[in-house]
């Protein structure tokens, strides 16, 4: 055997251009007895490509289950397919809520400019302030009296946990 040429066609066959009869032959090679030390790793590929050929025959219901999966993919893709064009629906039907509301609410605010309820109240500013002083106080108050209830909750979730683990022991 010409080992020279060896070299050469496992060279083209690891760039990719070997022809099929070439590939044969290296297989071909590598299916004999004796196989020199440099070529000891490839060897295994080799014998592995020629065990497959001979051991990996496919049954006839292989045909049948590909193309059985190709249809059950096909049906999933149209399903998504129209998921998606009704998830697209949605988004642009809400855009189009938006946009009218948003014109609707300026057409409104535009006529109502000298309407006297949008008018200041207050033309001192530092009596604004205290009234804004005095309605931020309230919602602090009002928000302190929940944060307690929740407290209060929190505390009857602890006893309730307590009293679960402790019927589980």
């Amino acid at each position: 055997m010409d080992f020279d040429r060896i070299d050469r066609l496992l060279e083209k066959y690891w760039e990719g251009e070997t022809s099929l009869d070439e590939e044969k032959e290296l297989r071909d090679f590598f299916e004999g007895t004796e196989v020199p030390d440099k070529w000891k790793s490839v060897e295994p590929l080799f014998r592995y490509y020629t065990h497959e050929r001979k051991t990996g025959k496919l049954d006839g219901l292989f045909d049948q289950k590909v193309l059985a999966q190709v249809e059950t993919v096909h049906e999933v893709g149209r399903g998504r397919v129209k998921k998606l064009f009704y998830d697209l629906a949605r988004v642009a039907a809400v855009g189009l809520i938006l946009v009218t509301a948003t014109y609707f609410i300026r057409e409104r605010y535009l006529s109502q400019k000298d309407d006297p309820y949008i008018v200041d109240t207050f033309e001192d500013p530092k009596e604004a302030f205290e009234e804004t002083k005095k309605a931020l106080m309230m919602i602090s108050r009002n928000f302190n009296k929940g944060r307690r209830e929740a407290k209060k909750v929190g505390a009857f979730n602890d006893a309730q946990e307590k009293v679960k683990s402790g019927n589980e022991l």
